[in-house]
């Protein structure tokens, strides 16, 4: 295990266990009102839906399944601090860490953007039905909606359509031009070419099963939300609180008690997978010992 590598798991070994500290009494009080086991029902339906986002991973990285623990770690390890970041910036700690796992920033990009692809979709079929079945839909999430849908949009173009496009732009610029300007269009035109080609490959063969996936990681997410909505006093709207809960991260946000719920679900998730790297990292020098000796 690298140093900066055990400095950060250092790091956030101490930041859960400060969280936990912090947010002991709030979590006692939240435990009193719903009842321990509502509160560890909502906290493990969430951790599922992270369960199952590792499983995705896992499906879209096939082709290298010596990676999968690895990657596990990976989601699992940023996970916690990735959802207080602000304005969304924990995607690069998830994105950097993807990038330390296969050494390769093209093939850790593909997988990272065709995960947000599945995610962006899901949300916007979501807001749709909610729009469909006539739900009254609080301005911030149809700005979301909106958001995701330009960005969903704007990703297929990018990699696709443009992609393709510049399999002829290619063809022009090799048989015409010899200039420095042509020389880099053309090494943005083969980079995109080949980051298309990793994320096809990323889904040949498994487009059912990673939407299946995609769609199941909300359901758990949205049941999740919805036995919160349950077992909470008070009248709380469902769409409201949604929104609220993908707006957490920006400033001035907060997902009240069901963010609550949300970070300790990842807590948990982020002990559990400190101990197991750090049992895989002791067996993995245990053996090393024995084969110098």
């Amino acid at each position: 295990m690298s140093r900066p590598l055990r400095l950060y798991l250092i790091l956030l070994a101490v930041l859960t266990c400060g969280w936990l500290v912090l947010r002991g009494g709030a979590l006692a009080g939240t435990s009193a009102r719903a009842g321990l086991p509502a509160l560890a029902a909502v906290t493990a339906l969430y951790g599922a839906s992270h369960l199952l986002r590792i499983l995705r991973l896992a499906l879209l990285s096939l082709e290298r399944r010596d990676k999968a623990f690895e990657l596990a770690c990976a989601h699992a390890l940023t996970a916690f601090p990735s959802s207080f970041l602000p304005f969304k910036t924990g995607e690069l700690l998830r994105l950097a860490a993807l990038m330390r796992v296969y050494g390769h920033r093209r093939k850790a990009f593909a997988l990272w953007a065709t995960e947000r692809f599945g995610d962006v979709g899901v949300i916007c079929a979501f807001i749709l039905g909610l729009y469909l079945f006539d739900i009254d839909v609080p301005a911030t999430m149809r700005n979301v909606f909106v958001v995701f849908l330009l960005a969903g949009l704007a990703g297929l173009f990018a990699l696709f359509a443009v992609a393709r496009t510049f399999i002829y732009l290619n063809r022009h610029l090799v048989l015409v031009s010899h200039s420095r300007h042509g020389l880099f269009l053309l090494r943005i035109s083969h980079a995109m070419r080949l980051l298309e080609m990793d994320i096809v490959r990323c889904l040949d063969g498994r487009v059912t099963a990673f939407l299946l996936l995609s769609v199941l990681i909300w359901v758990v997410e949205l049941g999740a939300l919805t036995l919160f909505l349950r077992l909470a006093d008070g009248d709380s709207d469902f769409a409201a609180m949604f929104a609220s809960g993908l707006l957490a991260s920006l400033p001035g946000k907060d997902a009240g008690e069901f963010g609550m719920c949300q970070s300790l679900a990842l807590v948990v998730l982020t002990l559990i997978f400190l101990a197991a790297a750090a049992l895989a990292a002791r067996l993995n020098s245990t053996r090393s010992l024995h084969v110098r000796a």
